[in-house]
C-alpha cells in the first residue's frame, strides 16, 4: 500500500476518548506489537542500582509485561496459585501504586513454572485496561480503577498455560483462546472479539485442532483493509478484525508456537520452535522466503530497520536481512532467553533468564554496548516509554533512565 505507514496504523484503529502518543507502549511488544519504540536517549548501562528512576517490589507471580500510556505503568500478577488474579495500576514518575484489583478465581487453570497464571500482557486504549486471566476470564477497569465489566470464557487447558496477550481493533478487543483440552474438552480452541466498553461479544470464530499456540495476533494493513494475523499451531493465518472471517492460511508452522509474528519491510514475519522454521509471507499470504531451522520455542523475533533479528531460547541470535532473509550474522549471546527482544534508538534489548540484559547496537555487524545485570529471574519482555525502559523481574518492576 503505497504511501501508508505500518507503524501508525494500528494507533489510529484504537477505541477510546484517547490518542496513543508515541511514547506510550499499550499492549505487548509496543504500540503495534512490532517491539520497536521510536522513543530516543534510551539507557544504555544499568543496574540494581544504577541509572534507576524507581523500584517497586510486585507482590504475587507473573511473567506478563508492563504497558505504559502518558503517566501510568500497568501490570498483572498472581496469588495464591492462580486463587487471585491482580491487575496493578502504577504512577509512572515514582512507581507508586495507584490502586490494585482483583479477580478472584475458585478453579484456576493448569500452568507450568515459566508461564504461571499471569502471563497475558494487559491492554489499553488510553480510557481502559483489559486483562485476560485464563479460567477467571477476562476483566476490563477504567483508568481511575473503577470495574466496567468481567467476563468468564470457559474452563481451559493447556499443559502450558494461558498466554496469548489481547489485542485491540476499534472498538474490540480481540483474544485468541487456543487451548489442550486434555481435561475438559467441553469446547474447541476459539477466537473471540469483545465489545471493549461492554464485553459483549461482538464475533466468535471456533478453531478446532488449533491447540499448541500461546501467540498473540499483530494487526496488518492489506488492499486498503486490516488484517488480524494469528501464529497458530503448525500455520500462519489472516482473519478480517471486523467480523472473524478468515482471509488466508500458510502452512509451515510447527506443533508448538508462542512467538508472535512481527511485521515491517512490506512482510509478515512467523517463527516457531523448538529448532523449527522462519517464515516472511506477504500480506496476501504469499510466502517470500521461508528458513527451516533456527526457530525459536519461545521468544518472539523483532524487525528493526532493514533487519529481522531472531534469537533463540539458547542464546543464538541471528540477524537477517529481511527481505530476502540471507544471514549478517548468528552470535551466541550468555545464558537462556524467555523474554522476547525490544528495539529503539538504534540498540537492540535482549534480556535473559537471570535478568542481564545485553545491549547490541543494530547493524549487519555485531556489537555489545553494555551487559547490564540484575541478579533476579526475569521472564518479563522490557517495554519502552518516554526514554525509560521498564523491566519486570520475578520481584520487582524497575524503571530504568540515564
Amino acid at each position: 500500500m503505497r504511501g501508508l505507514n505500518w507503524t501508525a496504523v494500528p494507533l489510529l484503529l484504537v477505541a477510546g476518548c484517547a490518542v496513543a502518543s508515541r511514547h506510550d507502549w499499550p499492549r505487548w511488544r509496543g504500540p503495534d506489537g512490532n517491539a520497536v519504540s521510536s522513543d530516543t536517549r534510551l539507557p544504555v548501562h544499568w543496574s540494581a542500582t544504577r541509572n534507576v528512576a524507581w523500584k517497586v517490589a510486585v507482590p504475587g507471580e507473573g511473567s506478563s509485561s508492563p504497558i505504559v500510556w502518558k503517566d501510568a505503568v500497568f501490570l498483572t500478577s498472581a496469588l495464591e496459585e492462580g486463587a487471585r488474579r491482580v491487575v496493578h495500576c502504577l504512577d509512572r514518575s515514582t512507581g507508586t501504586t495507584r490502586w490494585r484489583r482483583e479477580v478472584k478465581d475458585p478453579n484456576p487453570e493448569r500452568t507450568s513454572a515459566l508461564t504461571g497464571h499471569a502471563a497475558p500482557t494487559p491492554v489499553t486504549d488510553g480510557s481502559r485496561v483489559v486483562a485476560l486471566f485464563g479460567n477467571a476470564g477476562v476483566v476490563c477497569y477504567d483508568f481511575a480503577g473503577e470495574r466496567l465489566w468481567h467476563r468468564s470464557l470457559g474452563e481451559f487447558d493447556s499443559e502450558l498455560g494461558i498466554a496469548s496477550s489481547p489485542t485491540l481493533y476499534r472498538d474490540r478487543v480481540i483474544l485468541v483462546c487456543d487451548h489442550d483440552g486434555t481435561r475438559f474438552r467441553t469446547f474447541d480452541s476459539f477466537l473471540i472479539a469483545l465489545d471493549v466498553r461492554t464485553g459483549e461479544t461482538r464475533w466468535k470464530v471456533d478453531r478446532p485442532g488449533l491447540e499448541r499456540s500461546w501467540s498473540t495476533p499483530i494487526l496488518v494493513p492489506s488492499g486498503g483493509r486490516m488484517q488480524l494475523i494469528v501464529n497458530a499451531q503448525d500455520e500462519l493465518r489472516a482473519y478480517d478484525p471486523e467480523t472473524g472471517r478468515q482471509v488466508w492460511r500458510v502452512e509451515g508452522m510447527t506443533g508448538w508456537v508462542t512467538p508472535s509474528p512481527v511485521s515491517g519491510k512490506g512482510l509478515i514475519f512467523a517463527t516457531s520452535g523448538k529448532n523449527g522454521p522462519t517464515l516472511a509471507v506477504s500480506p496476501d499470504g504469499r510466502v517470500v522466503w521461508r528458513e527451516e531451522r533456527g526457530g525459536p520455542y519461545v521468544c518472539s523475533p523483532v524487525v528493526y530497520g532493514d533487519l529481522l533479528y531472531v534469537l533463540e531460547e539458547t542464546g543464538f541470535l541471528t540477524c537477517r536481512d529481511a527481505a530476502g532473509g540471507q544471514v549478517a550474522y548468528r552470535v551466541r549471546l550468555k545464558g537462556k532467553f524467555i523474554a522476547s527482544p525490544v528495539a529503539g534508538d538504534g540498540k537492540l534489548y535482549v534480556t535473559n533468564e537471570e535478568g542481564a540484559t545485553t545491549v547490541v547496537q543494530a547493524g549487519r555487524e555485531f556489537q555489545v554496548l553494555a551487559e547490564n545485570r540484575l541478579g533476579e529471574e526475569c521472564f518479563a519482555s522490557p517495554a519502552i516509554s518516554g526514554g525509560a525502559l521498564f523491566l519486570r523481574t520475578s520481584k520487582h518492576l524497575y524503571c530504568f533512565r540515564e
